[in-house]
């Protein structure tokens, strides 16, 4: 009775840092067990100070009232802070530490009420049932035997009880196979519960990812772009931002089908990821146009990292197109998405003018080197 892969997982983890839905799910989960559990305790409490006003010359009733007293404030107190409870990281120890005290309390009500004759003793299926629905599997029956402790309490104290009596071998029994029930069926619950989890944190991943390119999602990646800008205004940090786009794409999908623009734009997303590090994010932001937002690196460091994506993407291409790359670096007069976007997109605009097949760093081209095998552009239709 209580109341209580190619875009690695750590980037999009990172990507989604801000608004973690896992949390959220799980805090929505014990706030409602919470609420519940509560609820439950605060009517049985109400029903046993329902039986102590029709029993008011059984033994020990002031201590007694005294007691359920404190449980309907504790219970009425605890429903009102269940939002906060259910918000904290122990928020489970402490759902699971009142499930054992409720346990015991009730035992120790049940011995002042008469032992084992006391109506109040069957309210120890509570817990184990409470347990079953929000615990895992130890604690679950770790307040099992706490059920059956306090019941042996009950017994322990009961100067009235008759050896081995029936009544006594069937209620341990009955409280021992709930306690049994209450393990598999949160045996049953953590299973179904963990597959669930992965299948959320897949689909989470599918949807923050493009299922060509490996590469993050326009969404996720203009997400990440708002924290990092902050995250380097925060600590003085540099940040850049690259563009490429690739040269001529229409006519490679005129002259050799959509299913081989396709592999060059997977192959395109692979070289990007490769070079990019673990905490920078590569997106495909539409079409044949991607981004590598790079925390921690200033425009000169992004745009050596784009010539050598440059030199290195023809090489692995099956049809020989070009990049054009525009790189920007977080301005802090002006620390915006839109503004870093559009320094990008200027420098690309340079590198499209200069005739393509190139990097230009907020409007300084960057020569593609020599050795690098240049393709004739493809004709534009």
């Amino acid at each position: 009775m209580s109341a209580a892969p190619p875009m690695s997982e750590s980037r999009i983890d990172r990507a989604g840092s801000s608004a973690d839905p896992g949390s959220e799910i799980q805090r929505v989960f014990w706030l409602r067990h919470m609420r519940t559990g509560f609820g439950v305790f605060i009517g049985e409490t109400i029903l046993v100070m329902v039986y102590l006003a029709l029993t008011p010359h059984g033994p020990h009733r002031a201590v007694l009232w005294l007691i359920v007293a404190f449980w309907l404030a504790f219970g009425v107190l605890c429903v009102f802070l269940a939002p906060s409870l259910a918000s904290r990281s122990w928020r489970t120890r402490f759902s699971a530490t009142w499930t054992v005290v409720a346990a015991l309390a009730v035992g120790g009500v049940a011995a002042l009420d008469g032992g084992l004759d006391s109506p109040v003793l069957y309210l120890l299926f509570l817990p184990i049932a409470f347990a079953a629905l929000a615990f895992t599997p130890f604690v679950a029956g770790l307040c099992g035997l706490v059920t059956l402790a306090s019941a042996v309490l009950v017994a322990a104290t009961d100067s009235h009880i008759q050896v081995a009596p029936v009544g006594v071998v069937v209620l341990f029994a009955v409280l021992a196979g709930a306690s049994v029930l209450s393990v598999a069926a949160s045996v049953n619950r953590t299973y179904r519960e963990h597959h669930e989890q992965m299948l959320a944190a897949q689909i989470a991943v599918l949807a923050a990812t493009d299922g060509l390119t490996g590469c993050a999602v326009h969404r996720v990646f203009h997400q990440r772009f708002e924290e990092e800008i902050s995250r380097s205004m925060r600590h003085g940090h540099p940040l850049s931002l690259l563009i490429i786009d690739v040269d001529h794409f229409k006519s490679v999908n005129d002259t050799f089908g959509h299913l081989v623009g396709d592999h060059v734009l997977a192959a395109i997303g692979a070289v990007l990821r490769t070079h990019a590090r673990s905490f920078d994010l590569v997106g495909r932001l539409g079409g044949d146009e991607f981004a590598v937002l790079m925390p921690d690196t200033d425009s000169s460091d992004a745009g050596a990292l784009a010539t050598r994506i440059c030199r290195e993407a023809s090489s692995v291409l099956e049809v020989q197109v070009t990049l054009s790359i525009g790189v920007s670096g977080l301005d802090r007069d002006v620390p915006t998405v839109e503004h870093m976007r559009d320094e990008a997109d200027f420098a690309l605009y340079e590198v499209k003018g200069a005739g393509r097949d190139g990097v230009a760093v907020r409007g300084t081209q960057v020569p593609v080197p020599e050795n690098h095998p240049r393709a004739e552009p493809a004709p534009t239709l």
